[in-house]
């Protein structure tokens, strides 16, 4: 399954772009920055930044892969959502060289390093199971029945 040209273009900036930030949160989700650091004045957020452009999942099963190997995932068998975002902090993310549809059900980053991070649809429902915000407000949400949508961070969704 490929991604169509148009959604490709919009993501097109976050190619190229180093890893600067990752981490766990609440519910297992994930959230991973890329590019400049862009500070901001959250108090309940562990980082005083975020990257300029930022990939995660609020409810999707997650896996990092590399060499064959899940180095980190979701499901990983821990007491505390913590130990999962410390096993996440001891890896090292790359580049970004590319975005792929494994299927209709699964996203896959594609790192410089060797390393995959792949967002797995495993729910009945069409809550957005990957996302991408971007400069300018962009927002880019994948969902397995709609597909992608393209939209501003800053303005409601109808």
């Amino acid at each position: 399954m490929t991604i169509n040209v148009t959604i490709r273009n919009v993501f097109s900036g976050l190619i190229g772009k180093r890893c600067c930030r990752q981490r766990v949160g609440g519910g297992r989700s994930l959230s991973i920055g890329f590019g400049g650091k862009i500070p901001h004045s959250k108090s309940k957020t562990v980082d005083s930044f975020y990257g300029e452009w930022e990939i995660g999942t609020y409810s999707s099963a997650w896996r990092i892969i590399c060499n064959d190997q899940i180095l980190c995932g979701s499901m990983n068998v821990v007491d505390t959502t913590d130990e999962l975002d410390e096993a996440l902090q001891r890896i090292t993310l790359g580049v970004v060289v590319d975005i792929v549809a494994l299927s209709r059900f699964d996203i896959r980053i594609k790192l410089d390093c060797g390393i995959f991070i792949d967002f797995i649809g495993a729910s009945t429902d069409d809550d957005e199971m990957f996302h991408i915000l971007g400069p300018d407000s962009l927002y880019v949400e994948y969902k397995i029945l709609e597909g992608w949508v393209v939209g501003k961070s800053s303005t409601p969704w109808t």
